[in-house]
């Protein structure tokens, strides 16, 4: 029997967690599909997360000192040193040697996780040096960062043409193109695929929700939530046609001492939980949901059907989200706030406005099996190779 083609997959979250939802789908695909995938994770362990199928090194963590991603730190906030930095990448380089991998996967790298350039690209450079030759592909979402310094620009376009075969990008071009995002594309758009958006699946209607409600607002990984989490108590009291039944899902980033200071906080007719599993299944009950508007976030949404309010984080220079929460409110199928207007009176009046729109999903076919796409394109690419 042929051996299974081994692919190495490298997967950091800084500060956001919704990436790594999307990679480990796609990895997880791939290794229905036939691959050994090894993910090489580089965040904060999460207990959440769905490993089925993968085998798993965790590197030492380290996230994003801030919104601004000025530097690098332990989960406990304190610095992540040279020393450290050198060790982590000894300890990759060492894992690529033992894999002897087919393929290297990157997630964002090179036109994201610039900060992990220390281990990235030595582990980049060993590959293309490697005399197996694997195949080298970079995996980004459909919306990358807007405005990037131009000497940033030219050094992502020429790691991507020294090391990389492919770029796969995880959406629909019917929706928006990745030269509309990321500057420099048209040069590569030889090596674009597009997979279509790497959703979770359609929930089962025939399963009852975990939590019925009829408003959910939900903060992602929580991370970046502040705003919107303290907008949401009392909100529903503002809200003519919602005042209770709300559910308030804080995020599994949040401190402990955060989560409990909103559940005190939190009147009559709000619920409020850290995580909810079944969060597709949720949202295709409820009557409107409040968000940011994160990759994986309107994924659910569109998956669930569900009217939208969008609050995208912008915290930094952050330009993603505002770009598709725009690209929806433009065609009138969200209404979209801004973190400087959010108070509760206008998130619970604004919930009201929102019941009167479209479902996020109602008027769009989009390709929505971007994980199951993006294996068989990764097979595809390893059986050529």
């Amino acid at each position: 029997m042929k051996p299974k083609p081994v692919v190495l997959f490298y997967v950091q979250h800084l500060l956001g967690i919704g990436h790594v939802f999307r990679a480990t789908r796609i990895a997880r695909a791939l290794a229905a599909a036939g691959a050994k995938v090894h993910l090489v994770w580089g965040g904060t362990r999460m207990p959440s997360m769905d490993f089925t199928g993968l085998e798993v090194t965790f590197l030492p963590a380290v996230r994003s000192q801030g919104e601004s991603f000025s530097g690098l730190v332990h989960p406990d906030g304190t610095p992540f040193g040279e020393t450290e930095m050198s060790a982590r990448r000894d300890q990759l380089l060492a894992l690529f040697a033992s894999l002897r991998p087919d393929m290297v996967i990157t997630e964002a790298f090179p036109f994201g996780r610039r900060q992990m350039r220390f281990e990235l690209v030595p582990l980049m450079q060993a590959a293309r040096a490697a005399p197996w030759k694997p195949v080298a592909v970079s995996s980004i979402r459909d919306i990358m960062q807007e405005g990037r310094a131009a000497n940033r620009v030219s050094e992502s376009l020429e790691y991507f043409s020294g090391w990389y075969d492919w770029l796969l990008v995880h959406g629909d071009p019917q929706l928006i193109r990745i030269e509309d995002t990321l500057q420099g594309a048209e040069k590569l758009l030889a090596h674009v695929k597009y997979t279509g958006l790497v959703t979770p699946d359609a929930p089962d209607l025939s399963v009852p929700p975990s939590i019925a409600a009829d408003v959910v607002v939900s903060a992602g990984g929580g991370a970046v939530g502040h705003a919107l989490t303290a907008a949401a108590i009392g909100a529903n009291a503002s809200s003519k046609r919602f005042p209770d039944n709300w559910l308030l899902i804080v995020g599994p980033e949040r401190p402990d001492a955060d989560f409990q200071a909103l559940k005190d906080a939190a009147g009559p007719g709000m619920r409020v939980e850290r995580f909810v599993p079944d969060i597709t299944r949720v949202l295709a009950d409820a009557k409107v949901s409040v968000s940011r508007a994160g990759y994986n976030t309107v994924g659910d949404l569109l998956r669930a059907n569900c009217r939208s309010v969008l609050v995208p984080f912008t915290g930094g220079r952050e330009t993603e989200q505002l770009r598709r929460a725009q690209i929806f409110a433009k065609r009138s199928l969200a209404i979209m706030l801004e973190d400087g207007t959010l108070s509760p009176k206008l998130l619970g009046e604004t919930v009201d406005n929102a019941f009167d729109l479209m479902p996020l999903g109602s008027s769009l076919r989009l390709a929505m099996d971007g994980s199951a796409t993006a294996a068989t394109m990764l097979m595809e690419m390893l059986s050529s190779r």
